[in-house]
Parts: C-alpha cells; sequence; structure tokens
C-alpha cells in the first residue's frame, strides 16, 4: 500500500519535472510546459512520452529516445549553448563598460556553430521538436532588460553635469558601450544566418533597440539635446546673435559638424521620432528667429544690395528682404533639412516642400512687418523698403484684414489718447494717407482704419485751425526750427503737382491711358470709387468735417493773419488760388474780398496819415494830449468774419487820434463810418521809468492797463501819499477800465514778466521804478532774468535743480496729457484741476504736488507755450 502511494507520487512528480532528461535547460526556456486543452494534469504529453527509458550515468542515449523527443532535447541542448554565450553580464562596472565582450575563440568552440544552426533554424535541424523559440526575440528582451536595469540609470547620472555638452557627450558614449555590448551578442547570431536573412534581423534589432533609446529620454538629457541642437542649427543658417553674424564659412562648418552630430545621435539610437520632431520644431523656431533678428526695425538695405548680389525688387517683382528670404530658405534652410533627413535615411525632400517653407518664410515676414506698420508709418518716407515688404506678402484677403485689424489697434493704443496732441496726430494721418498710398493704391486698405481716427479728429477743436495754419506756413531751411509747431508739410503738399486730381472719365474703366490701372480689389466696398491720385490735401480736409466749415475756419485764419501782419501776403495769395482750384472761386469769394480791403486800406491810412499831419484836420482837443501815431485797417463788414469784442475804457489821448481819424475818414469816404474794434489792434507802448526805458508791442488791452498806472491829474499816485506809484489791485482795475476778469489779469501777468509791475501778498500791483540792485547787477545772468521775468505768479524752475533723462521724459509726457486737456476738455484751467484730471488720466498716477505742477506750468508760460490769465492757464494760440 505504500509502495503504491509512494509510486503514484513518484509519477505525479516525473509528470511535472521530467527527471528522465540528464542535460539541463536554461533557466529562461523549460523544456516541459504545461498540459494541452483537454489533457489531465500530470500526464506526460504524448509527444514526449518516452518508453522504456534507461540512464547511462546520467546521461540518456539517442537511440532509446522516440523521435519527438529526441530532437526536442536536441534544441533544447543547442538553445543552452547559445543563450550561455550570448547572455549579457549581471551588472555594470562604470558608465562606459557594460563588462568583457566574449573571446572570439568561443565562437570556434566544438558544436557552437552546429548548436547556432540548431536554434536559428530548428525547422531544418530539429523539425519534430514541439517548442521551439526565437533566438533574436529572446536577444531583443534580455537587451530591453539589461537596457532598463542598467543603461537607464547611468544616463540618469550623466544629467548631473553642468553643461549642456557635456551632459550629451556623457549619455551618447554611455550608449556607445551600451550598443558595442548588445550588438556584440547580436553578430554572433548573424554568423549563423544566411545573407537575406541577416540585413532583416540587423534592421529589426536596431529599430527595436533604437524604439527603446528613444523613448526612453531623461527630461534632462532632451533639453541638452535640445539646447546643443538649438545652437548649431541657429549657427548653420546663420542667425544673427546679439554679438555677431556667422560668416559663410562658419555656417558651412558649423553644418558639417551638425551632420556628424546628427551620424552619431543615430547610431546610439538618439535620432528617432522624438528627435526629428525635436528637430522641425528647432528649424521653425529658427526660421522665425532669423527673421526677426535680419529684418525687424530695418526698413533700409541700400547698403548691402550692393554687396550681397541680391537683385533689385524692379528685376524679380520682389523686394529686396523677400528675395533675400527666399534665397536664405533655399540655400540654407532647405538645404540643412534635406542633409539631416538624409542621414536619418528619409527619402529625397521634394520641391513642393521647400515651396512651402518659402511661403511660411513670407507669412512670417508678413506678420512681422504688419506688427510694425505703425513705425513704417511715423518714418515715412525712409521706410519705404519696409512698404515694399507688405507689398509683397500681403496678397489674400486674411493677410489684409489681418493687416487693418492690427494697424487699428495700434492707432487706437498708441495716437488716439489725450496724451497726443493734435498736430500730432494729423502728421501721423498725413503718413498714413501717404504709406497706404504706396501699399494699396485703391486705399481700401485705408479707409478701414481711417474712420476712428476721422472721428476723434474732429472732437479736437483745434484740428482744422492747425491744418489751416498749416496751408498757409512758408516752410525754409532757415525757419525749420520755427516750423516744427506748425503742419508745414501741407504747405509743400499743396505746391507738388502729383497732388492735383486728374480729370475724371464718365467710365473709368475706358481710361485707357492709365499704365497704373490694376483691378478693383475683391475686398472693395460695393460704393467702391477707384481714386485718382494720393491727395493728401483733399483727403485730410475731407476727413475734417463738411467743406463749408473748413472754408469758414480758413476765412478766419486768413482774417486774423491780415489783421496781424503787414503786407505783402504773397503766401497767403498762393495759398488761396490753389484751394480756388479745389473748392471753386464763389466758394472762397469772401477772401478775395478781405484781400482788397487790406490793399485799399493801406492807401487809404496813408492818405489820412498825410491829412492829419498836415493840420486839415484840425487841433487836438487838448493840447496837452502826447503826440500818438494811429493806423487802421478798415474792414468791410459783410465779408469778414465777426471778429470779438471786448469793451473797455480807452485811454483819453487814443479817443482823440481816433476821433481826428474818423474826420479824415468821413472827409475821404462820404456817406461812411467807422466803427472801432479796440481790442483786436495792438499797440507799441514806451515807458520812461526811473533807471531805465522799456519800448514793447503789445495788445491794446494791455495799453490800456499800464495806462491806468499813470499818476493821476493831481499828483497823487493811487492809495500812497502824494509822489508815492501808484497802486492798485485786479478788481480796482475792472471797476476803472470796464474790462473784463480775464483780459486784466492776462495784462498784468504780461507786465509782470517784463519787469514793469511788481504784485504784494496783497494782491496789490505797483509800478517797479527802479530794479533792485541784484536784479540790475545779474540782469545779464540768464537765470536771474529766468526768474525775474516769471514774477510771483508764475513760478520757474527752482535755479540748480538737476533733471535726468528718465524725469525729462516723464515731463514730456505730462505736457502732452496737459495739452491734450487743455485743447478737448476746457480752452482754460486752474492748475488744481489740470492737477487731478492728471492723477485719472495717467495710468501710473500723477506723483507731483500742485507746487511742483506750477512750477512746470510756470516754464511753459516762460517758454510761450502757456499764457496765465488770472488763476487759469490756456494754450497759446499759434
Amino acid at each position: 500500500m505504500v509502495s503504491a502511494l509512494a509510486a503514484r507520487k513518484q509519477a505525479v512528480f516525473k509528470s511535472v519535472f521530467q527527471t528522465e532528461i540528464s542535460q539541463p535547460t536554461p533557466y529562461s526556456t523549460p523544456s516541459v510546459r504545461f498540459a494541452e486543452e483537454g489533457q489531465p494534469w500530470g500526464v506526460l504529453p504524448a509527444a514526449l512520452h518516452i518508453s522504456n527509458p534507461r540512464q547511462r550515468h546520467g546521461r540518456q542515449d539517442s537511440g532509446d529516445l522516440s523521435g519527438p523527443a529526441e530532437d526536442q532535447v536536441r534544441w533544447d541542448r543547442a538553445w543552452h549553448t547559445v543563450t550561455s554565450h550570448i547572455q549579457l553580464p549581471p551588472s555594470v562596472a562604470a558608465e562606459d563598460s557594460f563588462g568583457q565582450l566574449g573571446r572570439a575563440s568561443q565562437d570556434a568552440e566544438e558544436g557552437f556553430s552546429e548548436a547556432l544552426k540548431v536554434v536559428l533554424y530548428p525547422e531544418e535541424s530539429t523539425p519534430r521538436a514541439k517548442h521551439t523559440e526565437d533566438i533574436l526575440l529572446w536577444h531583443t528582451q534580455q537587451v530591453r532588460h539589461h537596457f532598463i536595469q542598467h543603461a537607464l540609470p547611468l544616463l540618469s547620472a550623466c544629467g548631473g553635469n553642468a553643461g549642456h555638452a557635456q551632459v550629451l557627450l556623457g549619455s551618447m558614449q554611455t550608449l556607445e558601450a551600451a550598443h558595442r555590448q548588445y550588438l556584440y551578442g547580436l553578430q554572433v547570431l548573424l554568423r549563423g544566418m544566411r545573407e537575406g536573412d541577416s540585413d532583416l534581423a540587423m534592421e529589426k534589432f536596431r529599430h527595436d533597440l533604437h524604439a527603446v533609446i528613444g523613448n526612453s529620454m531623461s527630461p534632462s538629457l532632451l533639453s541638452a539635446l535640445k539646447a546643443v541642437l538649438r545652437h548649431n542649427i541657429r549657427r548653420c543658417l546663420g542667425v544673427p546673435s546679439e554679438d555677431e553674424v556667422p560668416t559663410e564659412d562658419e555656417m558651412a562648418a558649423s553644418r558639417l559638424e551638425l551632420v556628424s552630430m546628427v551620424d552619431s545621435l543615430s547610431k546610439v539610437g538618439l535620432a528617432g521620432e522624438r528627435f526629428q520632431v525635436l528637430f522641425a520644431e528647432l528649424m521653425d523656431d529658427a526660421m522665425g528667429e532669423f527673421i526677426v533678428r535680419s529684418y525687424a526695425g530695418r526698413w533700409s538695405f541700400e547698403k548691402y544690395r550692393a554687396t550681397d548680389g541680391t537683385q533689385s525688387s524692379d528685376a524679380s517683382g520682389g523686394s529686396y528682404c523677400t528675395d533675400r528670404l527666399r534665397n536664405w530658405v533655399e540655400n540654407h534652410f532647405s538645404r540643412l533639412v534635406v542633409e539631416v533627413l538624409g542621414r536619418l535615411g528619409e527619402e529625397q525632400v521634394p520641391w513642393s516642400e521647400v515651396a512651402k517653407w518659402k511661403e511660411t518664410a513670407l507669412g512670417r515676414l508678413a506678420v512681422l512687418r504688419i506688427h510694425e506698420l505703425y513705425d513704417i508709418v511715423l518714418s515715412w518716407p525712409h521706410s519705404r523698403e519696409g512698404l515694399d515688404d507688405l507689398r509683397v506678402t500681403i496678397t489674400t484677403p486674411q493677410r489684409r484684414l489681418q493687416l487693418t485689424d492690427a494697424f487699428s489697434e495700434a492707432l487706437r493704443r498708441r495716437l488716439l489718447h489725450p496724451g497726443c496732441s493734435t498736430l500730432k496726430i494729423l502728421r501721423v494721418y498725413i503718413s498714413m494717407i501717404r504709406t497706404f498710398h504706396a501699399l494699396d493704391h485703391s486705399k481700401v486698405l485705408l479707409d478701414r482704419v481711417v474712420h476712428s481716427l476721422q472721428l476723434y479728429l474732429r472732437q479736437r477743436n483745434d484740428a482744422i485751425r492747425i491744418v489751416v495754419t498749416g496751408l498757409l506756413a512758408n516752410y525754409s531751411k532757415e525757419e525749420e526750427e520755427l516750423a516744427k509747431g506748425k503742419l508745414v508739410e501741407l504747405s509743400r503738399l499743396l505746391d507738388d503737382p502729383s497732388q492735383d486730381r486728374r480729370t475724371n472719365f464718365e467710365d473709368e474703366e475706358l481710361d485707357w491711358d492709365d499704365m497704373d490701372w490694376v483691378p478693383v480689389p475683391v475686398d472693395a466696398a460695393v460704393n467702391y470709387k477707384r481714386p485718382k491720385s494720393e491727395d493728401v490735401v483733399g483727403t485730410l480736409i475731407g476727413a475734417l468735417g463738411s467743406q463749408d466749415i473748413f472754408i469758414k475756419e480758413f476765412q478766419g485764419v486768413i482774417a486774423e493773419r491780415l489783421l496781424s501782419q503787414d503786407p505783402p501776403f504773397a503766401q497767403e495769395m498762393a495759398v488761396l488760388g490753389l484751394l480756388k482750384k479745389r473748392f471753386g472761386e464763389n466758394e472762397l469769394q469772401n477772401c478775395d474780398v478781405m484781400l482788397k480791403d487790406i490793399g485799399d486800406s493801406k492807401r487809404v491810412d496813408d492818405t489820412i496819415a498825410v491829412w492829419m499831419r498836415s493840420g486839415e484836420a484840425g487841433p487836438l482837443v487838448a493840447p496837452s494830449m502826447p503826440a500818438l501815431e494811429v493806423h487802421a485797417k478798415i474792414l468791410s463788414r459783410l465779408f469778414w468774419p465777426t471778429l470779438p469784442r471786448e469793451h473797455f475804457v480807452v485811454p483819453r489821448p487814443v479817443v482823440e487820434w481816433q476821433r481826428r481819424y474818423e474826420s479824415g475818414f468821413e472827409h475821404l469816404k462820404s456817406q461812411r463810418k467807422l466803427t472801432w474794434i479796440d481790442n483786436v489792434g495792438t499797440a507799441t507802448v514806451e515807458l520812461a521809468l526811473e533807471d531805465r526805458e522799456v519800448k514793447v508791442e503789445c495788445k491794446t488791452y494791455h495799453a490800456a492797463v499800464i495806462y491806468a498806472f499813470g499818476e493821476d491829474e493831481d499828483g497823487a499816485g493811487g492809495e500812497g501819499p502824494p509822489g508815492s506809484p501808484v497802486r492798485k489791485t485786479a478788481v480796482e482795475l475792472e471797476e476803472q477800465l470796464q474790462m473784463d476778469e480775464d483780459l486784466v489779469g492776462e495784462a498784468l501777468s504780461f507786465w509782470v514778466s517784463q519787469r514793469v509791475l511788481r504784485e504784494d501778498p496783497r494782491g496789490t500791483f505797483t509800478v517797479m521804478e527802479t530794479l533792485a540792485p541784484s536784479a540790475s547787477r545779474d540782469a545779464s545772468s540768464p537765470a536771474a532774468a529766468e526768474a525775474a521775468a516769471a514774477g510771483p505768479s508764475t513760478p520757474a524752475r527752482r535755479p540748480g535743480r538737476a533733471i535726468d533723462a528718465k524725469e525729462v521724459q516723464q515731463r514730456q509726457v505730462y505736457w502732452q496729457f496737459i495739452k491734450g486737456m487743455l485743447t478737448n476738455s476746457a480752452a482754460v484751467m486752474p492748475a488744481g484741476q489740470i492737477g487731478m484730471m492728471l492723477k485719472m488720466l495717467l495710468p501710473d498716477g500723477f506723483p507731483w504736488g500742485e507746487e511742483e505742477l506750477v512750477e512746470f506750468l510756470g516754464e511753459k508760460v516762460e517758454e510761450g507755450e502757456l499764457e496765465f490769465v488770472g488763476v487759469k492757464y490756456k494754450l497759446v494760440k499759434r
């Protein structure tokens, strides 16, 4: 009973562990598998059942085995021999050593070649063996396991180096050592393969190994590879750096170095899919960086064109930048891509891909120029070549829309805000008209971006006046500094024959003589009309409102100029003649009458002056009155703009001379009378003070105020004792002269600035008969003169105070905002209101206190930019 049970246990054990087979099999390939489907557990498979087994010294005779068992044992023994020979070492000594390679003599050991053939081709040597495995797959699996267990930790250790180049070099050395060990086992197997099979096996093994390596790249290795590759690509493509621009020789040397590095990366498995994606991204980045560093902010390439051999835009149909960029893509960018992909075993790059790369580069140049268009407009005409880049690249409706949207945003952000003066906005508008006409003759693009600017300009009260003043400006190089505050560009454009509109045809499409004809743009509006010329003046005038508003403002400016200047009026007559061509004779008839009035007035005034000097007008009413010289400009009331009239008491001597002048005029022009507009004229005042004489030309109400400080008839001088200087307050002058408060304040400020009046803390003004000794002695000093001229009401900048460049820039920003407020919000403002609005408008706040602001405003008064009227400030009319 016991022996039977032991026999059954032994049978079960033998069914699982075949102890009759004396040769041990490798640990990775047990010779007996699980029972087949439907067969009971523990039963020896039929294919391996052995009848009458015999043992001889632990070894079986092959003759005692059946056919299937004999082949299986033979294959197992061969598998053990081969796998033991190519098995990888279980440990690694250093990052560049994966153990000793097997000796070549081992390949010649007795039976190894035969075992290799059995393992490689079991269907021929052991056809009846039921269990065989792929030795190449087994080697690939052990390589993958070995790489994960031993190579990856070494690669991670390489990432601890500081420099990217060292990280990449250490990683490549580690992978090269691993490849030598892994490829040794493969080469042993390939020796027993047929010629065609060995090539396929090598290709498959490399592909699998490189896939494992490529998917196991650590972040540090990937970062190092990216940094080194970026540096080499930039050198190969000639991307300018902050320090230098690579030469052709340096680019060629860098290209050879990069290709050699790609070869090395390909051999160790680092040039797989992730590398190719990284290379494509870096090439894409290099293209954008090359375009930005080579062309950003540069719109003139005249000095480069003669040296680099790039053909002119007229010959190629493009611009200098676009031609040079196409050449760069074809000869540098594409060449590098072809060479690198060739090393990676890719097929030849088709020409269609090169064409796509050229289009991509031109598109990026277009985006760059679109974002620079506002600066191109400001720099016109020196930025003409930058505009040529846009003309060549902006060829689709989508890009045209992108251009107008980006430019409109730049206008809103950089121009259309209270900090910009109307003069600057108008100058930008003129440059816009000329720039967009050169870019797009149809003016479709200009119409898209100009609406917001036109609406903003119409809210500026001084826009039309600045335009009219610019048309009347007489520009010359000698007066360039004086002309900076005027829109002198218009006076030059008005004389430019190219600005005239050509005769319109009934059907503009039949203008066969127009050699610049182009089709109507596809994105033009339904009511589109083709422009015939650039016509800056006409476009600008049309943007400011109706024609009648412009002509009315023009008449007002002409009237001021005719009344404030002496003949001849050559510039005014020339501008009037040119405007008649645009608007017609009838529209400007009043201006003709005004010019005629000034000419006739000169003759009448000369005649009356002779008549008065001859004594025919009779003696003065008061013989003690001083001798005056009065001249008048006689205007036709119905043809002149309504002039502002401010009533005040005119000094008695002037009144008497005016009466005599009226008598002479009535004697000369019967049935006509004169109506004096006292506040419009000017006066030359001579003051005899104790230590000096002052002669100044001023406005008539200025003269009336200083005349009021003359001594009374009884010799008393105002509030003080007899013989003392006259003292008067602003309120007293208002009552005495019946003059408006603002005019009195302006006149007092004027005489304070001339160092004729002095204001005490109580607000009383006194004549400065003598200057203080220090003021007299230091009158030649600029700082003293500046301080004295400012007076107590308009403080000047403190002497000796240093202003750095940053503060100068801030002060300029503040001044632009102040001009915008005084132009658009209110004509006059006190210092407190100006400071409050600055704190609201400035993005970073307004750090000054009221004292600093008043000091700054005082500087602008001295510079002639502001007028101080009472306690308020206003801009000086130009």
